[in-house]
């Protein structure tokens, strides 16, 4: 009952927003777009970005790496009517209310708000209704629902909000399926037509990767034996009697047979359960599968895990507005370039892996393990770094990993990144490091979920701000206990 009056909260809300978005529209107001660069952050862009479009609104998109106070007072020197924050906003109130008086400031953002700002707002944010945040609805979802309010035909664009949320990784529930407000959007997805969700084999690459690629370049699990060794992964396919391809073409998990499929999920399971993993953990290569079905088979933008990877690229490797251009229907060329940004990418992910599995590059203390990239590592991708880190074990997952690297403006970034094991334990990111950054003088800015958080300090400061988040993770973790 908590949980659909909370629905029917946040809906109202969505349905003022679009109401008030819709009477700016008939006033011709500037309307300037701003988003975070990340898969959900482009995704939350590109559906608010193709609702205005479709309504033949003038609108500005800009994507940041972090919405801090400069870049607040930046905006709103730049000028412009109508402010729309996208992934964004929630965790910068007090700032937006200070430096935007003259501007109505919409925000669609889904982190812990930090205040709900001027009473002119519309603030739209699924923790003011009691729904999590970090698990149950991403900014895409929100700004799904929004543009849902401003045109019911905009129900198509249900199928960008389910590649902003597992972009957020929120696919925790009962096999990897999305729950709670994701749910809903997932059923409104399934009635349009353009999202089916089966149960099936979900290693990533299912619908681009050769079988025997796929299994080598697996590490969610991590494969014994198969994880790195494309010969072993090649032989395995083979001697279970199904073919790499087919003419041509090479034979991918999504163009098997049903009977292929329980063949090599049964040797798979075999083979990780006898090198000593998990029964359960083995499973896990059986799960959810979300399948955009007007998306072109073969290609990444049909499964959505290999979307919102193709879309974390894009903003990661500094081309977010390509991320967002096929958010909005380019294909083409376009198509053709993000998956080159993909390439360049996944180089970039093995180089700094490769860094951070350097004996004593990763340091320990009681609560963390840290690493700080310096320049060695772009800022922009210390986060992915770090989660595929803890994946595949590179970093143990019984600690929060904080990640550090230099950025613009003479400020370090951080990153860090917990397990949900971890967060059951107590762990909240999120206040940790808004403890952490409270006395640092400077540009601190910092925010986040439970489970994944990130500041910018100023240079020369990281070794005051580890031990005041030491600090407060110790302490977290022991009130729990206590």
């Amino acid at each position: 009952m908590e949980q659909q009056q909370g629905y029917k909260g946040l809906m109202e809300k969505a349905n003022e927003a679009a109401l008030r978005l819709a009477s700016e529209l008939e006033a011709h107001a500037k309307i300037r777009v701003v988003s975070h660069l990340d898969a959900d952050g482009l995704s939350a862009a590109g559906i608010i970005c193709s609702a205005l479009h479709r309504l033949g609104a003038r609108f500005h998109l800009r994507v940041l790496r972090q919405l801090r106070r400069r870049r607040i007072e930046e905006l709103a020197e730049e000028g412009g009517d109508v402010f729309v924050f996208v992934d964004s906003g929630s965790g910068q109130v007090g700032h937006v209310t200070e430096c935007m008086a003259k501007s109505r400031v919409f925000i669609f953002d889904h982190h812990p708000p930090m205040g709900v700002g001027s009473p002119s707002f519309i603030h739209v944010n699924p923790h003011f209704y009691g729904i999590d945040g970090a698990n149950d609805a991403s900014a895409a979802s929100v700004a799904y629902f929004v543009a849902k309010a401003m045109d019911p035909c905009n129900v198509d664009l249900s199928a960008l909000a389910v590649v902003g949320a597992i972009g957020d990784q929120q696919d925790k529930g009962e096999q990897r399926s999305l729950t709670g407000l994701n749910a809903e959007i997932i059923k409104d997805g399934e009635k349009a037509s353009v999202i089916e969700a089966t149960k099936d084999i979900r290693l990533f690459g299912r619908e681009t990767r050769p079988i025997h690629l796929t299994l080598e370049y697996t590490t969610e699990p991590y494969i014994p034996g198969l994880t790195g060794n494309g010969d072993a992964c090649a032989k395995l396919v083979l001697n279970l009697g199904i073919s790499l391809k087919v003419g041509d073409d090479w034979k991918t998990l999504s163009s098997l047979t049903q009977e292929e499929k329980i063949k090599l999920v049964s040797e798979l399971v075999r083979r990780m359960v006898a090198r000593g993993m998990d029964s359960k953990d083995a499973e896990s290569i059986i799960g959810t599968v979300y399948t955009l079905t007007r998306n072109q088979k073969g290609t990444p933008l049909r499964d959505v895990r290999e979307y919102s990877s193709l879309l974390n690229a894009c903003g990661r490797m500094g081309f977010p507005g390509l991320g967002v251009a096929i958010c909005m229907g380019d294909r083409g060329e376009a198509l053709k370039e993000a998956q080159n940004v993909v390439s360049q990418y996944r180089r970039k992910l093995a180089e700094y892996l490769e860094c951070i599995g350097k004996p004593n590059f990763v340091k320990e203390t009681e609560h963390l393990q840290y690493y700080h990239g310096e320049n060695l590592i772009d800022d922009r991708m210390i986060g992915p770094v770090t989660s595929i880190a803890i994946s595949s074990r590179i970093l143990k997952p019984d600690k929060p990993v904080v990640a550090l690297a230099y950025s613009e403006d003479n400020l370090t970034k951080v990153s860090i990144r917990a397990t949900d094991e971890l967060v059951k334990k107590g762990l909240d990111l999120g206040s940790a490091i808004t403890e952490a950054i409270h006395e640092i003088n400077g540009e601190a800015e910092g925010g986040g979920h439970n489970i994944a958080a990130g500041a910018f300090i100023p240079k020369g400061n990281e070794e005051a701000f580890l031990l005041r988040l030491e600090d407060a993770i110790k302490r977290q973790l022991e009130n729990k206990r206590a």
